[in-house]
């Protein structure tokens, strides 16, 4: 469990929160918190207003991150899951399936020619898997 997991879990504890705090409604919560993210940006389509707009709303853009991080630590801490493990697993998971060869500069989507490592490994295998049935 990392400091601000420890700290959010003694917050909870002394005011007896935990009774309110299953993954369900944790998971709602977090959901709230994207959709209050989302309001700041919604309809535009512009990149360069989008950044401008999320510039100049950087303390509601801050507070709505920090909403979104708190939700996710309540979630981890119910899971019994370290937040520092599970992006480091995510981080090391990440360079393997995007290797910068064949990721830089390049978009990952599968369905429009990107590179996802996991995706080329599943897929060699259902195709080893579907290849040994038709040989017996």
């Amino acid at each position: 469990m990392n400091e601000y997991q420890k700290k959010i879990k003694k917050f909870c504890e002394e005011r007896n929160w935990a009774q309110f705090h299953n993954p369900k409604d944790l998971l709602l919560g977090i959901v709230e918190e994207v959709g209050e993210f989302r309001n700041i940006i919604k309809w535009e389509q512009n990149p360069e207003v989008i950044k401008s707009v999320l510039f100049k709303n950087k303390d509601q853009v801050k507070d709505t991150v920090g909403d979104i991080l708190w939700f996710l630590s309540l979630l981890a801490n119910s899971c019994d899951v370290d937040m520092d493990e599970a992006i480091n697993f995510t981080i090391k998971d990440n360079e393997r399936r995007f290797p910068i060869e064949k990721t830089k500069n390049k978009h990952i989507n599968i369905y429009l020619g990107g590179y996802d490592a996991n995706f080329k490994e599943k897929n060699n295998n259902k195709l080893k898997e579907e290849y040994k049935y038709e040989k017996s």
